[in-house]
């Protein structure tokens, strides 16, 4: 068995794809042995991954682009979970629909993270200005998540990540908008590693994006197994809760697995028109078709779909 180190920047179901590959013990049938380290976000988890404190991570790509060109980080996207937005919009009591939210304080975690870059995908999408038609406000990471988000003091409108749209709602937060509507390529949930462990281990990274397959696969297609993996990860014990964010999540997954070209240039264009980056690169800099193109010429997905035997 090799041991490998997987960062994991949150509980939450963007994380579920790593989850599923443990608990359906696919890392294991691929001769791995995982160590899940946990992380307060990917401003911490990132750095870990680049530092060699882990081998691999489940992340987003505005996040991985922004570490690789501010910090000269080598990290690559391997593998693609969900290659559109995935994130919700709530907003206080008395604010129920778009409209409403014209003009009010946004939360986000951090200025220039993914959910900031979601916002500006669809205020491109809508018509609006993110310049002028919302104060963007960064909440932190001083405390729990979801009490810095909803903290109606400070915000008015805040991306959340599932099961929180429907945690928010119990507290009188109401559900919005849901990006994921918009259909725009937007590389989100992925598995990514370093290119110096990649071109040290391919075999390695070649088990994990396979096991990943088998997770997100498992994940998408067995309802009673994603809720369970939902429930041991988040802490979350409301079966409503759990029901909705599997359902929410497993219906943006699914494709070949190939991390999205497409989705990885949407997230350099609007972090280039934030300022975030300095320039705008090619998708190319941050993805490695390799790993899935092999499993492709394994006739491995023919096998995980029913339509070969192994």
């Amino acid at each position: 068995m090799d041991k490998i180190r997987i960062a994991c920047a949150n509980r939450s179901a963007g994380t579920a794809p790593v989850f599923a590959a443990v608990e359906g013990g696919y890392l294991k049938e691929s001769g791995l042995d995982p160590e899940l380290i946990f992380y307060q976000g990917h401003s911490q988890s990132l750095p870990a991954l680049i530092a060699g404190e882990a081998d691999f991570i489940n992340t987003v790509s505005p996040e991985l682009i922004t570490i690789n060109m501010r910090d000269g980080g080598d990290a690559v996207i391997v593998a693609s979970a969900i290659s559109r937005s995935a994130q919700q919009v709530c907003a206080r009591p008395g604010l129920s629909s778009r409209n409403d939210l014209r003009g009010k304080r946004w939360g986000v975690l951090a200025r220039g993270d993914a959910d900031e870059c979601s916002i500006a995908m669809a205020f491109e999408r809508w018509g609006w200005d993110i310049h002028k038609d919302a104060e963007i406000v960064a909440v932190g990471s001083g405390g729990p998540r979801l009490d810095l988000l909803l903290d109606d003091t400070k915000v008015d409108v805040a991306i959340m990540h599932a099961p929180e749209p429907f945690q928010a709602e119990k507290r009188g937060w109401k559900l919005v908008e849901d990006f994921a509507r918009l259909d725009v390529a937007f590389q989100n949930s992925c598995a990514a590693t370093t290119r110096r462990f990649f071109n040290a281990r391919p075999d390695i990274v070649l088990k994990y994006v396979r096991a990943y397959s088998y997770g997100v696969y498992r994940f998408r297609t067995d309802g009673k197994f994603g809720v369970e993996v939902i429930r041991k990860y988040g802490g979350e014990t409301d079966r409503s809760v759990l029901e909705a964010t599997y359902v929410l999540f497993a219906r943006l997954m699914g494709g070949m697995m190939f991390p999205s070209v497409e989705g990885v240039r949407t997230a350099s264009q609007i972090l280039y028109r934030l300022g975030v980056i300095p320039r705008l690169p090619a998708p190319e800099e941050f993805i490695d078709l390799e790993p899935v193109l092999q499993l492709e010429r394994e006739n491995f997905f023919q096998f995980l779909m029913g339509f070969r035997k192994e």
